[in-house]
């Protein structure tokens, strides 16, 4: 219902749009002459000359001459690329000539750094920013998915498109293997990270970005480069995420926003109909030497469980904000609702999101301010996936179970899989409830005190707040014919975790004058972190009408865990130019964590940046040819304390057969260091219509926080040990170009390319079986961590081809259980035999090159715009193809199981159908690795803004109709759901796909209107 009034008020609007100008009545106009010159008095041709809030005006001539035709009182604004935009506002007739200023390189923009703020002219570290109004103009669920492609050297992956969840980003490339690749995020100068650690399970994740609606983001400015990010410190190894929301400005506006779309899956996977199902198992029994058991002609069901599980679901958005200024006060206040439901059955989520913002002089010495964002979630959870449950959770079972079950039978049961014990995905999904009321506060107050002229004192005191209650239920009906005891069960799981921060700085600016300009900043920061938790749990439910846990008859063991950490830290930072053009910037972080022990308590974390202006050179003569030229270079330390909160000591644990040692501690543990080093240079061509960023850098991260395997004589599997070394080399560009700026059309271009190498240098020595000391390697699954070889390379065996008789088997080398149709693997070491020896690396996560591309085009009120996204060069291990094409037990498997083996002579990469799979077809190998590069329409959106003269009749202040689709076209040879996806973001599992809830295809309608 709440739907259908939100339409009724936009069809009312709508109509009032439509009808407006039947109202409009004649103004006295006046005709303005001029002329526009830049620095020098050369008259500027195509200047943008316009009505202040609208967007009826015109262009300067060839000459620089112009006319135009306006109300008395109104602003004229006259921009032109390059150059700083003038206002004049029009009270005569009489002629208004202007004279432009150049603008090299938007010299007055103002990029945010760590504790402050730095014109982007004079920025020596690799910093990238995006504007508030390009966030605006996608209408996305999270912050995470604005940045996506906008950032050259950010990777941003989801391991999951459910509606609520985590969203991966990498800031140039992998460099932790246990410890986390996370960047920090900085939320209006608070440090928050996505999720604590230390105590208990998945369902202690909070991502502090859901506090922040994208609408009431003014920049987001990414702190790539080690110089860049040292200000952080400890927290910095993975890049710095600063995140800026608007504040008031100007006279009181009121602002509404609101979409409304619908989402749906982009494809599906291909899977058997009944039919050939029934002849692939068939098949499958024969050539186990069992008898074939399905009839054709008995079969009464033909099931499409993707169709079943998958819906088109809604999503709609509704933003209310009022902003503005005095002179002392500003103020910005914000609140919004977001309600996506999953296109998967039973999820989705409901997001509350408040922002206030205030600022106040109270003389001209002191100000005070805050800055608070709160969210409410209330995240559906029922979705399990992965291995959440026997057969790969609801996603895998939507693929492996069998065509020939019916979701319920005619008894309205659901049904079951006669020959094998699986679960039925609609019972999974509608049968299990879990859901998660999520409440995130991340807000600080702030007092200024201008001590003496050039000297001020800052203090804030910050609050990352999080607290969820979690509730699941699974009914007596539920479908798991594997686990009856679940049925009629419920727990109950609640979480509390503040973060309290306070920090102190002190400014000083001794010298601004025209040669020298210094500022320089000392601080100290506190932290301290708490995290809590409980979870309790019964079964025995007689009914579904009660599903309180203390309504069950049989109650689980209580279990609670507690955890804490502090962290003090100092940093000072230096900031000199020489004539505006010779640069320098130097910094040092030190930082106490009470994670490590006193000996290694405190880390330092030094860092420096050069820059040289070279078009400000008299020698460089670059005119409007090259206006714009720096060059720069850094290097820096940055930290990571991401290990176990108390993996120092030594650990038991109580039970019922008494105390046990559950972890052996190393007092010896330190930080992970990463140290970088950048150079690049930003340019301007043709009077700065295109700009070009470039930057190489060289990343090494040192002493890597890892889990080490023990002797097992220890009785533990593992400890805590600083061991190791990654590398990561790379290259990042980014251009922007003004094509076409005309009277009454516009095109620009933004591309950004990224190309990263990573590699582990080093993973310190272990006896081998022979006492002989080696390059230790770490295996895991289907990955493989070793010396020379990128992070979480692909390990197994490598596909040689298929058997075509006995006489080709006995010819190859020696592999167990191998028959017509069974797969060859290649033996590697050359031993005549197939076993664990010959596996090797068979693919590489890691991409060789992502980019972006966007371009906007604008004609009078409309607006064009559309954005390419894409990876390049990496390898996907499909896991649910090595689940799905087993055809080794009576589950469902892909059509290309079509193309199996049935006898000498086919001419085939898919092996023969065969009960328990005695030669391991299904086990790791190259069979499963395919190409993930893919191309992807990201967002294209066509909007319509209203003309200045509709605007001035309905007195707002804008208004924006727009529609926008979402993941349109996707170009890849990626046979599963979506190539852009990774189940985890760790070294290990990164790049792998198992049932990962795919993303959605997406088309919203939007409306922003300004009041």
């Amino acid at each position: 219902m709440k739907i259908f009034r939100s339409l009724r008020i936009l069809s009312c609007f709508l109509c009032l749009m439509c009808s407006a100008p039947l109202f409009m009545y004649a103004q006295t106009g006046i005709i303005v002459k001029g002329r526009v010159t830049d620095n020098t008095g050369e008259g500027l041709p195509n200047v943008s000359i316009r009505i202040s809030g609208g967007k009826t005006g015109t262009t300067s001539g060839n000459d620089g001459t112009y006319q135009l035709s306006v109300p008395v009182g109104v602003t004229l604004v006259f921009s032109y690329t390059g150059y700083l935009p003038q206002e004049k506002k029009i009270t005569t007739g009489d002629p208004v000539d202007i004279q432009l200023q150049l603008d090299v390189q938007a010299l007055n923009q103002i990029v945010v750094v760590g504790y402050g703020t730095q014109q982007k002219r004079n920025v020596t570290a690799s910093i990238a920013t995006v504007k508030g109004d390009v966030i605006a103009k996608q209408p996305v669920a999270g912050v995470e998915q604005a940045l996506q492609g906008q950032v050259a050297g950010v990777q941003i992956t989801s391991p999951s498109g459910q509606p609520g969840s985590g969203i991966n980003v990498q800031i140039r490339g992998s460099s932790a293997i246990s410890s986390g690749n996370t960047p920090l995020y900085v939320i209006d100068g608070v440090p928050v990270t996505p999720s604590y650690d230390g105590i208990g399970s998945g369902e202690q994740k909070f991502n502090p970005l859901n506090t922040i609606n994208p609408g009431d983001i003014e920049s987001i400015d990414v702190l790539k480069d080690g110089a860049a990010a040292a200000i952080y410190g400890v927290r910095a190894s993975n890049g710095v995420v600063v995140i800026t929301t608007k504040r008031g400005k100007g006279k009181g506006q009121l602002s509404f926003s609101t979409y409304y779309g619908t989402q749906s899956l982009r494809k599906k996977i291909p899977l058997l109909n009944g039919t050939q199902w029934a002849d692939m198992y068939n098949d499958a029994l024969v050539n186990a030497g069992l008898p074939a058991v399905i009839n054709p002609a008995d079969i009464k069901y033909d099931t499409d469980w993707q169709d079943e599980i998958f819906r088109t679901a809604p999503m709609q958005n509704y933003q209310l904000s009022f902003s503005g200024a005095t002179e002392k006060t500003r103020y910005y206040l914000s609140a919004s609702y977001f309600d996506q439901e999953g296109i998967v059955l039973n999820s989705g989520i409901k997001r509350y999101q408040f922002k206030v913002n205030l600022d106040q002089t109270i003389n001209d010495k002191i100000r005070v301010g805050t800055n608070l964002n709160f969210s409410r979630s209330d995240d559906n959870r029922s979705v399990q996936s992965g291995s959440a449950l026997a057969n790969g959770g609801v996603l895998g079972g939507a693929l492996s179970q069998i065509p020939l079950v019916p979701v319920k039978t005619p008894d309205g049961k659901y049904g079951t899989n006669p020959y094998l014990y699986s679960d039925n995905p609609v019972g999974n999904l509608l049968e299990v409830h879990n859901r998660a009321n999520i409440y995130q506060f991340i807000g600080n107050v702030y007092g200024e005190w201008d001590i003496v002229p050039k000297l001020t004192f800052r203090t804030s005191l910050a609050l990352d707040f999080k607290t969820q209650l979690s509730r699941n239920f699974t009914t007596l009906q539920y479908s798991a014919t594997q686990n009856n005891a679940v049925r009629g069960s419920a727990g109950m799981f609640n979480l509390v975790n503040p973060i309290e921060l306070w920090e102190n700085t002190l400014t000083y600016r001794p010298l601004d004058n025209g040669e020298h300009r210094l500022t320089l900043l000392g601080g100290y920061s506190a932290q301290h972190f708490t995290a809590t938790n409980q979870y309790n749990s019964s079964s025995g439910f007689v009914s579904n009408d009660i599903t309180n846990f203390t309504a069950g008859s049989v109650f689980g063991v209580p279990t609670s865990a507690e955890s804490e950490w502090g962290l003090i830290s100092y940093f000072v930072r230096g900031i000199y130019s020489y004539k505006n053009r010779y640069l320098l910037q130097a910094s040092m972080r030190a930082d106490g964590s009470s994670v490590f022990s006193q000996n290694n308590r405190f880390g330092y974390f030094p860092a420096v940046s050069l820059g040289w202006i070279v078009s400000d050179e008299p020698f460089f003569g670059g005119g409007k040819t090259v206006p714009y030229l720096k060059i720069r270079a850094s290097g820096g330390t940055n930290g990571n304390q991401q290990v176990g909160t108390y993996a120092r000591f030594t650990l038991f644990t109580p039970g019922s057969t008494g105390t046990v040692l559950t972890q052996i501690g190393n007092d010896k543990l330190e930080w992970e260091a990463t140290t970088q080093y950048n150079a690049g240079f930003d340019i301007g061509f043709l009077d700065n219509r295109i700009s070009l960023v470039f930057d190489a850098y060289n990343k090494r991260t040192t002493n890597l926080l890892q889990l080490v395997p023990l002797p097992v004589s220890v009785g533990i599997s593992t400890a805590p040990q600083n061991v190791g070394t990654v590398e990561n080399k790379g290259i990042e560009l980014g251009i922007n170009s003004t094509n076409i700026e005309k009277k009454d059309f516009s095109w620009t271009t933004n591309i950004n390319l990224s190309i990263n190498r990573n590699k582990v240098t080093d993973l310190g020595k272990v006896l081998d079986e022979k006492g002989v000391l080696v390059d230790r390697v770490v295996i895991s699954g289907n990955n493989i961590i070793q010396k020379g070889q990128p992070l979480g390379a692909f390990y197994g065996y490598k596909v040689q081809g298929i058997f075509q008789n006995a006489a080709a088997i006995t010819a190859a080398p020696k592999q167990d259980n191998a028959k017509p149709g069974d797969i060859q693997f290649v033996n590697i070491n050359g031993d005549n035999v197939i076993n664990d020896q010959d596996r090797a690396i068979i693919g590489d996560p890691n991409p060789r090159l992502i980019g972006a591309l966007t371009n906007t085009f604008g004609y009078k009120g409309l607006e064009l715009s559309f954005f390419f996204q894409g990876s390049f060069g990496n390898d996907i291990y499909n896991a649910n193809r090595e689940f799905t094409e087993g055809m080794k037990s009576a589950i469902n498997a892909t059509t290309n199981t079509l193309h199996r083996w049935k006898k000498e002579g086919d001419q085939t990469d898919v092996p023969r159908a065969v009960i328990g799979d005695p030669n391991n077809n299904t086990r790791a190998s190259d069979r499963f690795i395919e190409k993930g590069t893919y191309v992807r329409l990201k967002n294209l959106t066509l909007a319509y803004n209203l003309p200045a003269n509709v605007i001035e009749k309905l007195h707002i202040g804008g208004a924006r109709f727009y529609i926008t689709g979402q993941n349109l076209l996707t170009f890849t040879n990626y046979s599963g759901w979506d190539p852009e996806v990774s189940y985890t973001n760790g070294a290990i599992g990164f790049g792998v796909d198992y049932f990962v809830y795919p993303q959605a295809r997406t088309f919203l309608f939007g409306l922003n209107v300004k009041l």
